[in-house]
């Protein structure tokens, strides 16, 4: 037997799909006890990581999902892993789904969903308290075009770059929210190091010199060669032949262009 579908409705348009969904929450908590969604192509303050703003590209598809973190873990400890694990469950999506050959998409750690070495694309997965519940809420954004590019510190790529002529649709956004299902539930399931083993595989930088830096100022803070992660998500970042684990959240990694 198929599961159900989480809800995902679709906005005209929002200031954020994430800010929209918590607003939710917490206004009418009684209203909203099982998993649901919210999608747009047309977000005006999107938010990014380390409380950066997202800069949406025209008809870049903005979806959040919100689901009780019960749903997938009976322990009071988040699992920082989430991001790794759903930056690479979106790219598999928009892969299979667009039949993009696996040369040209990758992530990079933590959360970033790449093509031909920029950015396509990346998902932040924040936590709150409801009423004594918890939820998890993942935002995911997907560039779609780039007539003129954004005035940001990376290089970015959008779906029209790799031939996809349509902006996302109902459809992907139903692709997107399975996907994101299927992970909620086979979460704990004992195979941790599959998905840890792929993400390496398909990391942009895998065994190659990088650099951490501080997440708002840039400032670098460490050089090392790229070791894959561990479930926790945690960076192996091998210094000088000693490996030093680099937490999620607390650092941002950059190409070592001196390398």
């Amino acid at each position: 037997m198929m599961p159900r579908m989480w809800p995902c409705e679709r906005l005209a348009t929002i200031d954020s799909t994430q800010r929209e969904l918590l607003r939710r929450l917490t206004s009418a908590p009684n209203q909203h006890r099982d998993p649901f969604g919210l999608w747009t192509t047309a977000q005006t303050q999107g938010i990014g990581s380390h409380g950066r703003q997202w800069i949406d590209s025209p008809g870049g598809l903005a979806l959040s999902l919100g689901w009780p973190e019960s749903l997938t873990s009976q322990s009071v400890a988040p699992d920082p892993a989430w991001p790794l694990r759903l930056s690479l469950a979106v790219m598999q999506t928009l892969e299979e789904f667009f039949q993009l050959t696996d040369v040209m998409l990758g992530v990079k750690w933590p959360n970033d969903i790449m093509a031909r070495g920029r950015k396509l694309g990346g998902v932040l997965v924040s936590r709150h308290q409801v009423q004594g519940r918890w939820w998890l809420i993942a935002g995911i954004g997907i560039n779609f075009s780039w007539p003129s590019p954004p005035d940001i510190n990376r290089p970015v790529i959008a779906l029209e770059d790799l031939g996809v002529s349509q902006a996302p649709s109902q459809t992907i956004v139903r692709a997107l929210s399975a996907a994101v299902q299927g992970l909620c539930q086979h979460s704990g399931s004992g195979d941790e190091r599959a998905w840890v083993d792929e993400f390496h595989r398909r990391d942009l930088y895998a065994n190659q010199r990088v650099i951490v830096v501080h997440p708002v100022s840039g400032k670098p803070l460490a050089a090392g060669c790229n070791r894959g992660v561990i479930h926790s998500g945690a960076l192996r970042l091998e210094i000088d032949g000693v490996e030093r684990l680099i937490e999620v959240g607390e650092l941002s990694l950059r190409e070592d262009r001196l390398a």
